[in-house]
């Protein structure tokens, strides 16, 4: 096998499993390839239990999601994320990604314009058929767009989400099965 030891790639997924997850299944394939993957998340996220054990270098910055908060939060936002892009540029410089991977979800902002501001090239995946406020925002500068679900989006690649290689051995066993009774 070719080595891609020199490939570093940074995921950034937080918030919910629905971003974390795909992310996963990403780094293991990555991880599998030899290419080292490094994690971006949130202290408020549900990443912070999902990746113990996962041995990725993970980091996290402060950051969470603006959606059901008081008007408080909101005013506070501007500079919350004047912070959270802070530190991610931080860690973007203390990992020197050759690109980051965007996999949705409030973390995924802030580290895409400090890998802008990097000059790191930005790609971003969206599971869903409607793309999120996140990857909305950052698909403007993204270089390119995978998508699960067509959007006719001028740099998209339509690849399907990402899926746990554990899942997909369960489901080629359910197939050897189907038809047959217990």
């Amino acid at each position: 096998m070719i080595s891609n030891i020199k490939t570093r790639v940074l995921i950034m997924a937080g918030g919910t499993g629905g971003h974390i997850f795909p992310g996963l299944a990403v780094a293991e394939y990555m991880k599998s390839r030899e290419i080292s993957v490094f994690w971006l998340g949130s202290r408020e996220g549900y990443e912070v239990e999902f990746l113990k054990g996962k041995e990725i270098e993970t980091r996290f910055i402060d950051i969470s999601g603006l959606r059901g908060k008081g008007y408080l939060q909101i005013l506070k936002a501007p500079f919350l994320l004047t912070r959270a892009v802070y530190q991610a540029l931080k860690i973007i410089r203390e990992f020197k990604p050759n690109v980051v991977l965007g996999m949705g979800g409030y973390v995924s902002g802030p580290g895409a314009v400090a890998a802008f501001l990097s000059r790191v090239p930005v790609v971003i995946h969206e599971q869903n058929a409607v793309m999120g406020t996140t990857n909305k925002i950052i698909s403007k500068f993204a270089k390119k767009i995978l998508v699960a679900f067509s959007r006719t989006h001028p740099n998209e690649i339509i690849c399907g989400n990402p899926v746990n290689e554990k899942i997909i051995t369960l489901d080629k066993k359910l197939e050897r099965n189907e038809g047959k009774k217990i």
